[in-house]
């Protein structure tokens, strides 16, 4: 009976454990948003919380309680002056983790990742690559597309997966566990590292004319049609509340959010509550 009452306390302790340092890491990482934000105002450069940041910002103001990261969005103007200024405006604290700033970069996407000594909150599946492997906040580009919608659109978004993950099996990072994992990983020997970030920047803007209505963020893991929106929905940033600072989303977060996650306000089921990126 002992036995019984033990086996079924212990996997809550544990829940309760894992949620106490999620919220220790999402106050680290809470830190290092207020030093990206104080870098963005000083250069002027706009941004916007991101897929569940902002969906937190929204429906908790503050973090998603099981969530584990910080997304931001900006477009792709703001992301490239965002790409040259960060890593002397910065400082020391930081590593801008970019194909253009690092020799072993896996990602495409521009992250800033806390430079730590310390073994918490790391993710061993890039160790290989960097030794900096803690706490980052992952910045999404915003590119133009001429529709809502569009064959050659969805053809860009499927691309954008095939390279990423071909990408992650070159570089590592990934497990060849399923049929195109594999197929990826043996496509992966044929090319190399600097060609498939050709390709991939080639890719992210292919409809870039300022003339676009639609704003697409094909570097989520999201399908491209949930990703794509008219250009008014993002606009001038709007502050919000946010656990205890203020920080921009777009002009129409329900419009965004209820595209990405449909019904938005009403949390998932208990076992859908899970932590994403493994730290």
């Amino acid at each position: 009976m002992m036995s019984d009452n033990n086996n079924n306390s212990s996997p809550e302790k544990t829940q309760e454990e894992a949620m106490e340092l999620v919220h220790e890491l999402q106050q680290v990482t809470l830190a290092m948003l207020k030093d990206i934000d104080k870098v963005c105002t000083e250069y002027n450069i706009p941004y916007y919380l991101g897929e569940g940041t902002m969906l937190g910002a929204v429906r908790h103001k503050g973090f998603i309680p099981w969530d584990d990261d910080i997304d931001l969005l900006m477009m792709r103007e703001d992301y490239e002056r965002f790409l040259q200024i960060a890593p002397e405006a910065m400082g020391e604290k930081y590593e801008i983790q970019h194909y253009t700033t690092m020799e072993n970069c896996w990602t495409p996407l521009l992250k800033v990742r806390l430079i730590t000594d310390s073994p918490k909150f790391r993710q061993s599946h890039i160790a290989h690559v960097t030794p900096n492997n803690g706490p980052m906040i992952d910045i999404f580009p915003l590119d133009n597309v001429p529709k809502l919608s569009s064959p050659a659109q969805t053809w860009q978004g499927t691309k954008m997966r095939i390279l990423r993950g071909t990408l992650s099996q070159k570089m590592g990072t990934a497990e060849a566990n399923s049929f195109p994992a594999k197929v990826l990983r043996f496509a992966s020997h044929f090319v190399s590292r600097e060609f498939l970030f050709k390709c991939i920047n080639k890719n992210y803007t292919r409809f870039n004319s300022p003339d676009n209505q639609y704003i697409v963020c094909l570097a989520s893991y999201y399908k491209v049609q949930k990703e794509t929106f008219p250009k008014s929905a993002f606009g001038e940033p709007v502050r919000v509340p946010f656990e205890d600072g203020m920080f921009p989303v777009p002009q129409d977060t329900d419009l965004i959010l209820t595209t990405i996650y449909g019904d938005y306000m009403t949390p998932p089921p208990p076992e859908k509550r899970v932590i994403k990126h493994h730290f």
